[in-house]
């Protein structure tokens, strides 16, 4: 994949909550930056809810850009509950910041700190550059 990607592992009634609010189009997509719809999204949770159904599974994972991070963050609403009243809209809120945080971290690069020199090596190097 060309593109930076994070993985997320969401629930059963987390992907069910992600069904409901993530569309595939909106209207005026062109002129948004990160519009609020993915059909990258729509189709990956449409395939994780399959792979849970056919399988018996209760969680299944999402490979998410940032711009499914954002649409993510703007659809789903924080107090959101499961079928059964169980809050869950933090819950994902929470995966896709996470995902953001590990998206950003992969783009800053990773150097040590060059060691400091001691004022006696310094001292020594000036000595040495100036021909002592």
């Amino acid at each position: 994949m060309s593109q930076n990607t994070a993985s997320e592992v969401f629930t059963l009634e987390e992907l069910w909550l992600l069904q409901s609010v993530i569309r595939h189009e909106v209207p005026q997509l062109d002129q948004w930056d990160f519009p609020p719809a993915s059909l990258d999204l729509n189709d990956q949770v449409a395939q994780a809810l399959i792979l849970c159904d056919e399988h018996s599974c209760g969680e299944a994972a999402l490979v998410l850009s940032r711009g499914d991070c954002l649409v993510i963050d703007y659809c789903v609403p924080q107090g959101a509950k499961s079928v059964s009243g169980v809050p869950i809209g933090k819950h994902v809120l929470l995966k896709s910041f996470r995902a953001r945080q590990a998206l950003e971290s992969s783009f800053m690069p990773n150097a040590e700190e060059p060691a400091q020199p001691s004022a006696g090596e310094v001292r020594d190097n000036l000595r040495h550059f100036q021909g002592e």
